[in-house]
């Protein structure tokens, strides 16, 4: 079909993550006439917030997934280094919205598009001060990294045992600091792994030297200027170099204040990605977006959702007509040794779970339809299951070999059409 775009239109994406990235990847297929505007705040081109454990483990540079020519090849104004304070949409059609940076200048819209992702976060007193290390952003990463490998820092607490904060932990102890972590649960990563398989992951970590102190409460981070320390609910202070708050991840919406974008934790969008504003659109770890499995709406902060989301509203912006269907939970431990991947929910009204070619399989049924898994060790089915998952389909006697060592790797997989 023909773009509805009109040639002086002017397109701005705050944010050049994932999200904004595949947003103007998937826009140019079908227009490039349009003027894109992509503003980041970092002083980078776009990047991987998941492959930064790699930059700073290996040195590589796989994190700067898109090469210096891509703003040209993609005809894209970008503007590293720029800041966004307030967002003033229009008020009537036909009328250009406005951004406001910081210094005071102005940048007029036809279409915006919200993606400037997220922060790690913990709700405590104290997360906001300065030394509380924010390791979703490259430039504060770096800066933190720099200090470890100049001996100005040697040893770290990590509040929070999620998915985050054990890669974290994992980055760190290989650079040589020493490393505690605390959890105020009786297992580490509780929103994705049950208790086994949580486990695996506690003495992996052990062994790598980390450690994790669970069923241990923080109260508050400590200090006058600056983050020295934190107070756990016992009344110990524990002192650190670094200190790092991974309970969560909030979404960086402070510049959306007072713009009239509606929000709760995340950013409220429709079916289509669109917020309450007109001709505002949005996209990766700011959006509450709804699961695919259970309707629910909230932040899902992985790159693949951010990758789809922006997919979705790069389509929309040339015209076509395409609704989100959701976004996927998931997540994967690559370096702790042990691979780990979970994906889905972690109950179901039938369980199967056991050992697998010497790694351990958890799998979750609900009315004969797989709802979620977790591997560990052996990730090979990985494929075949998430395609279970999101066909939602009974599975009929294919359930009788979903613990099979083999399952996803022969004929029996392809002849069910997976």
């Amino acid at each position: 079909m023909a773009s509805s775009l009109r040639p002086s239109e002017r397109i701005v994406i705050v944010g050049a993550g994932p999200a904004g990235v595949s947003v103007v990847e998937t826009l140019r297929l079908y227009n490039r006439d349009s003027e894109v505007v992509m503003l980041s705040s970092e002083p980078y081109l776009p990047y991987s917030p998941p492959a930064m454990v790699d930059h700073f483990l290996t040195g590589s540079g796989s994190h700067l997934w898109r090469s210096p020519e891509w703003p040209a090849q993609m005809q894209v104004d970008y503007r590293p280094g720029t800041i966004v304070t307030a967002v003033e949409p229009a008020k009537e059609s036909g009328e250009r919205g406005r951004l406001v940076l910081e210094g005071g200048q102005e940048l007029e819209y036809d279409r915006l598009v919200i993606a400037s992702g997220s922060r790690l976060y913990a709700p405590l007193p104290g997360a906001d001060l300065p030394g509380v290390a924010n390791f979703k952003s490259l430039s504060a990463a770096e800066a933190l990294i720099k200090r470890v490998k100049s001996g100005a820092a040697n040893r770290a607490v990590i509040v929070g045992a999620g998915f985050i904060g054990m890669e974290i932990a994992l980055l760190l102890t290989e650079l040589g600091v020493n490393v505690q972590q605390f959890e105020m649960l009786g297992q580490v990563m509780p929103a994705m792994l049950d208790e086994h398989s949580a486990r695996f992951a506690l003495q992996a970590m052990l062994q790598r030297g980390v450690v994790v102190q669970l069923e241990t409460k923080v109260q508050a981070f400590i200090g006058e200027m600056q983050a020295e320390g934190i107070l756990l609910e016992s009344g110990e202070i524990v002192r650190a170099d670094i200190l790092i708050a991974a309970t969560g991840v909030r979404p960086n919406l402070d510049y959306l204040a007072g713009s009239g974008v509606a929000q709760r934790w995340g950013v409220m969008v429709n079916d289509h990605l669109q917020t309450s504003a007109p001709g505002v659109y949005a996209a990766g770890d700011v959006i509450e977006a709804p699961d695919k499995l259970t309707g629910e709406a909230y932040v899902h902060a992985i790159f693949p959702n951010a990758v789809e989301q922006g997919r979705v509203v790069g389509l929309n912006l040339a015209g076509f007509d395409v609704r989100y269907e959701g976004a996927e939970r998931m997540n994967s431990l690559k370096h702790l040794g042990l691979p780990i991947l979970a994906a889905g929910l972690k109950d179901g009204d039938e369980v199967l779970h056991g050992r697998v070619d010497g790694g351990w399989r958890t799998l979750y049924l609900r009315q004969e339809r797989l709802v979620g898994y977790q591997l560990v060790g052996d990730i090979r089915a990985a494929g075949a299951l998430r395609s279970l998952l999101n066909r939602q389909q009974p599975l009929g006697t294919l359930k009788d070999h979903l613990m099979e060592y083999n399952f996803g790797q022969g004929s029996l997989v392809w002849a069910s059409g997976i």
